[in-house]
């Protein structure tokens, strides 16, 4: 999920991880370049939505279990050493992830460009879901960190 700040990217990424619970294991990543990385807040609102792990990228590092210093690819490793089945990932614009879009930004890689802001309606959710369970399995043994996250 990508969009400016206030667009309702959190918001999505809670309906999302909702929709996604009874189906598996889910894990969000959360860009935090401006935040110290704490549990609360944004994270803490991924947590409450259901969320099985939560990882916070900020200007600290990388928190909750990874090591510091890393960034999206140590935060999307520790989802996958964890048996987390569905990523969402909040932020992170100039990955080269897939990316639902809010707002009228430009970012590579868009799969679904999302107008309107929360409440997000219960059939876009399902519609976001089935695109994200469409998409093929992107963890690729000996993938290199720039093929996921050049530096944002």
């Amino acid at each position: 999920m990508v969009g400016p700040k206030k667009s309702g990217k959190t918001a999505l990424v809670e309906a999302m991880v909702r929709a996604l619970a009874g189906r598996g294991r889910v894990g969000t990543v959360k860009n935090m370049p401006d935040h110290e990385i704490e549990d609360r807040g944004d994270t803490r609102r991924h947590f409450d939505a259901g969320a099985d792990v939560v990882v916070g990228v900020g200007k600290d590092g990388v928190t909750f279990k990874v090591a510091r210093g890393g960034g999206l690819d140590s935060a999307l490793a520790e989802l996958e050493d964890g048996g987390v089945d569905y990523a969402i990932i909040e932020g992170f614009k100039r990955s080269k992830l897939p990316k639902i879009v809010l707002g009228a930004i430009d970012v590579s890689n868009p799969i679904r460009n999302v107008d309107g802001r929360p409440p997000f309606d219960d059939r876009l959710i399902e519609e976001l879901v089935g695109l994200l369970m469409s998409l093929p399995d992107l963890r690729t043994p000996g993938r290199k960190p720039e093929e996921v996250s050049p530096p944002d």
